[in-house]
């Protein structure tokens, strides 16, 4: 089977991301109270079972960045991501603060002192710890061979999980492009423009940690991975006593 083209990768991760956009911070700022923490992690869910059993997308850069350092796919098909999922989490984020008669978003954004929300260290150490979480769920349920429906069901009730463990400390973030889509059009104290590098950083490196903690649990190697050969081999095998 060829390997999908450049723009249909594009296209997919930009609806996929949109998708996410829509169900998460916009189910926030439109459904109001009676929706609650419990819906809004449902629906990001949802979105995400959606964007990849249906649409084809991972909707999720650091989803893209771990299938690239597990060598799921090719560096073409991350960089084709990459750009899909920016521009839906900008598009998606236009879209609610279009229909919010083009007030900016006061409650959708990630940050960590505002509105009750918890400090700094609370919240990179949270988004780290569930970072790994969905991704390893991700990683495995792909290298078990499951079906596209079944990996999208583990992931999205995955990250439905971490939605309920992050959304009422930092507003849910776990996805740059949705972080930064939502800080674009935000209108919170600080700027959230100004935060929104943890949301990037903290997720990314989670990603790569978890390569880890699912080859402790898989069959596969490092070597199986894009991390061969280098530094991280070295002291894979100083932890697993591994000389060969």
């Amino acid at each position: 089977m060829s390997e999908p083209s450049t723009g249909r990768l594009v296209a997919s991760e930009f609806v996929g991301t949109t998708i996410v956009m829509l169900a998460g911070p916009g189910v926030i700022v439109f459904g109001g109270a009676g929706v609650g923490e419990l819906g809004v992690a449902i629906s990001f869910g949802l979105a995400m079972a959606i964007s990849i059993g249906v649409i084809g997308a991972v909707a999720n850069p650091i989803f893209s960045l771990a299938l690239l350092l597990a060598r799921q796919i090719t560096t073409r098909e991350a960089v084709s991501d990459w750009v899909g999922q920016l521009l839906g989490g900008i598009f998606g984020a236009a879209l609610i603060f279009g229909i919010n008669d083009t007030n900016r978003i006061p409650g959708a954004a990630n940050g960590w002192d505002r509105f009750g929300f918890g400090e700094l260290g609370s919240v990179m150490a949270a988004e780290f710890v569930l970072s790994i979480v969905v991704v390893t769920v991700l990683l495995s349920a792909i290298s078990q061979q499951r079906s596209n429906v079944a990996v999208a069901g583990f992931t999205g009730a995955a990250y439905t999980l971490a939605m309920l463990f992050l959304l009422p400390l930092d507003g849910g973030g776990i996805n740059p492009a949705r972080s930064l889509g939502s800080a674009i059009f935000a209108d919170v104290t600080p700027n959230a423009l100004g935060q929104v590098w943890l949301f990037v950083v903290v997720p990314a490196v989670g990603a790569v940690c978890a390569l880890f903690v699912w080859l402790a649990i898989d069959d596969s190697t490092i070597d199986d991975t894009l991390l061969d050969d280098t530094i991280f081999e070295d002291l894979a095998d100083a932890v697993t006593g591994d000389d060969d």
